[in-house]
């Protein structure tokens, strides 16, 4: 997000503007301090033009202040134009070279700051002296983050000064979160009856990796990966609209080969647009069993860098696209299948093999040669071999990022840092290894008025507005951070599904609760969790709030944070202690979602599994409202898992909240909640079981069963924005708080 640079005056100092108008205002032009290059270098101003007439004292006062009024203006003008907000990384680099100047320029002196003459422009082009004008730009206060810049006019002997007083910034820009499921690790891994509702993403860069799906798995979204992907046994990529952005499409993109050995189907609900609904391998496609891109109407193009299409069965509805690569990937095509058809064009910039009946209703393009020309069923004049490619418009092979991976900081790095930019719960964190802070769930359990709680609050069921009295009954209640003990809590009292509110409010400020190394509660244990947040709204748009719940790995206080590395820009640590988790039938949700999913007579109990949501819930996970569904709020719940950390969650287990765990092993082999409700953007429904409803990063990924994982975006004020560090997308800007006159 860039900082919108914004101007807070003073109107009562602020120049008169409105007296430009008279004789003898100036007409400043330019101001080019902003582009020097370093503290030594002189700041150049351009000349400006004035009508001389004969003056009185009174005119001479005006005069001088109109000339330091105007020439200020135009400076603190220059600054807005070279911190203007962008989104181009060469002016974003200009944009921060500016605010590094003006500090420089600021601190010069020891903060006393740098002085520049200015000169104007007669009418007539030549120089011509109207009096004296400096500017000078210095610090205020301490810090070279506060700046007063100062114009000082003398005319005919009369002397006017103003000031403009301004703060720079510079603001990391937070991170966004697109992938229901992001793998950060090095390795391959395999994929059984996984089901993703939102985009799918394993963004580590390390050449050679093999990804596996097989048996059913789907994504509803779109799928980004480096390495190889190895398909078989029905595995399906609905290319949906972006659950981010409704107006965009989705798209495959897979950096090395895929190899289909059993029936894969990539189809879209959207219809074909530049920019999205496309398949792009970066180096090789081979199939040998069925499979089948895009449909009627909808179509999906499909880019690589050589093709094998063999065994039964092909059918595109798209462009087939096979441009040279790198290395030994010459652009070269061989169609062998029995039964393939492409309901678009084929273009080929090496060579083309067809062996079996090929059908184009489109035309076919060959740079190279054309084996098998009687096979291709394509209207003769639409086949044109040793044609030139032009690559451009739809035709132009989509770009491959070099990296995805843009964090810059680790859950490490939340619990240690003592930088507020960076984390805002380090204190919560060490307060558990300091002695300071020894609460765990048997010190709430203690407490008489957080036992067996009842809690009544109207809510908007409908969407309407019209809120109902709402009760949900709750067996324990957590109030701040505290430790879930390995010990903590009676089985006869708290076993057998006992539901937990935490409760996060103003009062309260951030929840961390620390997972103990090694707890493990199997099915008897069963437990709900309900976090409930009531702190401060601080956008109305998203429904973040102020403070957010956070689970977090009991990693020690033995962390230490060893600094960025130069070459990778990551933050570096070492000594994250060893934490398991193992939790059979464990239940997160977050209370606005759980006290409409669930009907009055579950939501009156204290114990028991609540089982599946009422039928008449139905989840939203998009960017839009849609009639009849529940839109949660991006998610105040946060799972921090370090390095070292292994989470196992088995049997009806479900999650609504975000795993922030790069470093971390995160398994949940779950069929989750059965019965839920999920729309799309345009009101269509699925009925799935569901095991996350929220993001999932990991180092690696283990999945079971065919439970789903929906997307929800995590919420803006958790530290989750700052994972990301603003890599090469900080905004550098400046506020201008007031205007004086002296």
């Amino acid at each position: 997000m860039i900082i919108k640079l914004r101007k807070v005056v003073n109107m009562e100092n602020t120049p008169k503007r409105k007296q430009r108008n008279k004789p003898g205002v100036v007409l400043f032009t330019a101001v080019a301090v902003m582009l020097m290059l370093s503290i030594l270098l002189t700041a150049t101003v351009s000349y400006v033009s004035v009508n001389r007439t004969k003056t009185n004292d009174n005119y001479k006062s005006k005069q001088a202040y109109l000339t330091a009024s105007s020439t200020l203006e135009s400076f603190i003008n220059q600054i807005q134009t070279d911190t203007a907000p962008t989104n181009d990384p060469t002016a974003k680099a200009q944009q921060k070279k500016a605010i590094e100047n003006l500090k420089k320029l600021a601190s010069a002196n020891s903060g006393k700051g740098t002085t520049t003459n200015v000169s104007y422009n007669g009418g007539n082009g030549k120089s011509d002296n109207i009096g004296t004008t400096t500017i000078t730009v210095a610090q205020e206060g301490t810090s070279v983050a506060n700046i007063v810049v100062t114009c000082e006019t003398t005319y005919l002997g009369k002397t006017e000064q103003v000031a403009a007083h301004i703060s720079t910034q510079s603001v990391t820009k937070p991170a966004d979160y697109t992938n229901t499921i992001e793998l950060v690790g090095n390795g391959g891994a395999g994929y059984d009856n996984l089901n993703v509702i939102g985009d799918m993403a394993g963004i580590n860069n390390t050449t050679g990796k093999v990804y596996r799906f097989t048996n059913n798995t789907s994504i509803y979204g779109s799928y980004l990966m480096y390495g190889s992907l190895e398909v078989s046994t029905q595995p399906l990529i609905m290319l949906k609209p972006s659950l981010v952005d409704e107006k965009q499409g989705s798209t495959v993109t897979i950096s090395e080969n895929l190899d289909v050995s059993n029936e894969f189907h990539i189809n879209s609900t959207m219809a074909r647009a530049d920019g999205y609904n496309y398949v792009n391998i970066g180096q090789k496609l081979s199939t040998s069993n069925h499979m089948d891109v895009g449909s009627s109407g909808f179509d999906v193009d499909l880019f690589c860098c050589e093709a094998n299409i063999g065994g039964n069965d092909y059918t595109q509805y798209g462009n087939f696209y096979v441009y040279k690569g790198a290395g030994a990937y010459k652009g070269d095509a061989t169609f062998g299948a029995n039964g393939q058809t492409i309901n678009g064009s084929l273009y080929v910039e090496g060579d083309l093999n067809v062996t079996k009946s090929l059908k184009v209703t489109g035309s076919v393009y060959v740079t190279g040669t054309i084996t098998g020309k009687d096979k291709i069923v394509c209207q003769a004049s639409n086949i044109h071999e040793g044609a030139v490619l032009s690559k451009a418009g739809r035709d132009a092979k989509p770009q491959i990022p070099v990296s995805a991976d843009a964090y810059v900081y680790y859950p490490e790095d939340f619990f240690m840092s003592s930088d507020t930019n960076v984390t805002t719960i380090s204190d919560q964190y060490q307060a558990f290894y300091d002695g300071s802070n020894t609460k765990t769930f048997n010190t709430f359990a203690s407490d008489w008025t957080n036992v067996d709680y009842t809690l009544t609050e109207p809510i908007d069921l409908t969407g309407t507005g019209a809120k109902t009295p709402v009760t949900s009954r709750y067996k324990l209640r957590i109030t701040s951070s505290c430790t879930w003990a390995k010990n903590d809590l009676d089985f006869n009292n708290y076993g057998n599904g006992s539901r937990i509110l935490v409760d996060v409010s103003d009062s309260s400020g951030d929840i961390v609760i620390r997972l103990q190394d090694g707890l493990s509660l199997n099915a008897s244990w069963s437990p709900t969790i309900v976090v409930r947040n009531r702190s401060t709204i601080i956008d109305t748009t998203t429904g973040d709030r102020k403070y957010n719940c956070y689970f977090v790995s009991d990693s020690g206080s033995a962390i230490t944070l060893n600094g960025i590395d130069s070459v990778t820009g990551k933050s570096k640590h070492s000594g994250s202690g060893t934490c398991n988790y193992n939790f059979d039938c464990l239940k997160i949700f977050d209370y606005d979602t759980y006290v409409r999913m669930y009907d009055a007579g579950t939501l009156n109990n204290t114990k028991g599994i609540p089982g599946a949501p009422q039928s008449s819930f139905v989840l939203n996970p998009t960017s839009v409202d849609v009639a009849g569904s529940y839109r949660p709020s991006n998610s105040s719940i946060i799972f921090l898992f370090a390095e070292n950390t292994t989470l196992n969650a088995t049997n009806n287990s479900f999650f609504q909240g975000s795993f922030y765990s790069p470093e971390a092993m995160v398994n949940i082999a779950t069929s989750g909640l059965s019965g839920l409700n999920v729309t799309d953007s345009a009101g269509g429904k699925m009925t799935v079981q569901c095991c996350a409803v929220g993001v999932v990063i990991a180092n690696s990924f283990g999945n079971a069963n065919t439970a789903f994982y929906v997307y929800t975006k995590p919420s803006t004020t958790s530290v989750m924005q700052n994972a990301k560090g603003g890599k090469d997308d900080s905004a550098f800007g400046y506020t201008l708080d007031r205007y004086d006159h002296y």
